[in-house]
């Protein structure tokens, strides 16, 4: 909260504004502020839509490679997720820092301000449309991520099963959980640099998306 603060006082200065605020009634008052609060939690939702794809993608490697069972406590989130969610949101908030995408966000945020003045902003078909799209690459990301140790995952159950046909007295549930385990994080750990690569790649585009919302969110 001190941090969104911060940032509305330094950008208080260069955001255009044309309404007279000591003509508004208390009526028209609350509708700015309430549509200034939907835009505003609606450009958060798109910033916080990569992280949606990492949990999506932690979630599908932890199933995959035994590492559901495993729960710890996520000092960012603050709710207890598994070992690689953690891993990959803390490797895309390094990345963030790193590629200092934080100033092209804040910019992006001040941009939005010449599509989406205070006070503009509707609710139409559009912005609907336009959350599936980002919603559904938010899934592709994910699974894509995840492609790795979900392939090696499926090839490891796929003989399992052949050798469970082929020799009836061989456990394939407890004999394949060590398997997984060993190869999902072997995996994991080869094809962290790959998915970093996917990360920045998603990560860039959030300025971007910024600005789109904002144009779609004020109609045009």
């Amino acid at each position: 909260m001190a941090m969104a603060l911060m940032i509305g006082v330094v950008l208080a200065g260069y955001i255009p504004t044309e309404l007279n605020w000591r003509a508004v009634g208390m009526g028209e008052m609350a509708s700015i502020v309430f549509f200034e609060l939907c835009s505003g939690v609606l450009m958060g939702l798109v910033c916080r839509m990569v992280f949606y794809a990492l949990e999506i993608a932690g979630l599908r490697i932890s199933t995959d490679s035994g590492l559901f069972i495993t729960m710890n406590f996520s000092g960012m989130e603050g709710i207890p997720q598994q070992a690689p969610s953690i891993i990959l949101f803390l490797l895309a908030s390094i990345m963030m820092v790193a590629m200092e995408l934080h100033y092209f966000i804040i910019e992006a945020v001040q941009t939005s301000y010449q599509f989406l003045p205070i006070g503009g902003g509707q609710f139409h078909g559009g912005i609907i449309n336009h959350l599936g799209d980002l919603i559904g690459k938010v899934f592709l990301m994910g699974v894509m991520i995840a492609a790795p140790v979900m392939t090696i995952g499926f090839m490891i159950n796929f003989i399992m099963s052949l050798l469970g046909r082929a020799v009836t007295r061989i456990s394939v549930f407890s004999e394949s959980f060590s398997i997984r385990l060993i190869c999902g994080i072997g995996v994991f750990g080869a094809t962290i640099a790959v998915m970093a690569e996917y990360i920045a790649n998603f990560i860039r585009t959030i300025p971007n998306s910024l600005v789109i919302t904002a144009r779609i969110f004020a109609g045009h």
